[in-house]
């Protein structure tokens, strides 16, 4: 008896573990979007047709991820993505509002849709997320920063600033921030401390700048100059900002008749912008170079220009600017590698 008690007891133990081991367990999502390129595509001012596309490690290009993980659209008129350790920040402009997904999944943490007015580009310092926002864009002392905590979300933050801020860098618990102007035409460089997110010094760069990089251990700002239906056309300039002093250590000035450049962008430690369709390269001391290394004869216009070790991509639109979009790969010397159909009005590709 003892022997048979033995038995059922211990049957029943290896029954009850089994059913404890074979009990459901949810598998985590797929990290379908772990590497490749997400394109984001601004649609149409108005239409809320803005899309994201991915383009994978094998050159195939899938449409809509966002709508299609998380079954609801984007929003209007996309502007810039913003990155996080696993986070991804969708800036939508016309929506005043930014999508936070996984950016290995897309799929949807949160939804930020108040404090904010005509967002543009983040950066993040400090565990804060810092967006750059125009205001009431015919108000010129309406502009600032926009602070969220990354534990929710929630505001921390505003912080005034001058008019038209829009690219934003975050370096040494600090950010730089190009005020192009917003509806209007500015000069201005603010330097943000992230310890107190107080303004702790302006900088007058160039007219209108647009890009701007790291090289050579200091900050180059492109500034494009002002176009030639504003009252009074400017040249393109490009300033060299000491990250130890945080003042202008070096300008350069170009003629204008070379045209409005932008674009600016860092690859092998030298730096690359463009003018028209020419891409020109310069090691960021001595002349600025008489002329382009090479010419992107393919897009109809260069609304994205993003660079890798290897590699161009350019983001352009159709000419009329309402039908899908295409993003061109070249290698360095501008050879053309690949193009890739994608969706309305891409305007920058984000390496994943």
């Amino acid at each position: 008896m003892k022997k048979k008690f033995l038995f059922f007891a211990t049957l029943s133990l290896l029954l009850f573990s089994c059913s404890e081991d074979d009990s459901p367990i949810t598998p985590e999502p797929e990290a379908a979007f772990a590497s490749g390129i997400f394109v984001l595509n601004e649609g149409n001012f108005g239409s809320s047709n803005a899309t994201v596309s991915f383009i994978d490690a094998d050159g195939n290009v899938e449409r809509s991820v966002f709508s299609a993980v998380n079954g609801t659209d984007l929003g209007d008129t996309a502007q810039s993505i913003a990155f996080y350790e696993d986070l991804a920040f969708i800036i939508l402009n016309v929506s005043n509002k930014i999508e936070v997904v996984d950016r290995y999944t897309f799929e949807q943490v949160a939804s930020i849709g108040t404090d904010l007015q005509n967002p543009r580009y983040a950066a993040i310092a400090n565990g804060k997320l810092y967006v750059t926002n125009w205001g009431d864009g015919m108000d010129s002392e309406d502009d600032f920063v926009a602070v969220f905590d990354l534990a929710d979300f929630a505001l921390a933050e505003k912080i005034a600033v001058a008019e038209g801020p829009e690219n934003i860098l975050a370096i040494n618990d600090k950010l730089y921030v190009a005020h192009q102007g917003g509806f209007s035409f500015n000069n201005l460089l603010s330097i943000i401390d992230s310890e107190d997110n107080t303004v702790k010094k302006t900088l007058e760069v160039g007219d209108v700048p647009n890009s701007m990089v790291v090289a050579n251990g200091d900050l180059y700002v492109l500034s494009g100059g002002k176009p030639s239906y504003a009252s009074e056309e400017t040249a393109s300039s490009i300033a060299e900002i000491s990250l130890d002093s945080d003042e202008v250590s070096d300008s350069w000035n170009f003629e204008l008749s070379a045209g409005h450049a932008g674009n600016l962008s860092v690859v092998g430690g030298n730096l690359l912008y463009t003018i028209n369709s020419d891409v020109f390269e310069w090691s960021g001391s001595g002349a600025l170079p008489g002329s382009s290394s090479f010419s992107l004869t393919e897009p109809a216009s260069i609304y994205g220009f993003d660079v890798t070790d290897d590699a161009i991509f350019v983001s352009s639109p159709t000419a009329d600017f309402t039908g899908d979009g295409t993003v061109y790969k070249y290698d360095l010397s501008g050879q053309l590698l690949d193009a890739y159909s994608v969706e309305i009005n891409p305007n920058g590709v984000y390496f994943n």
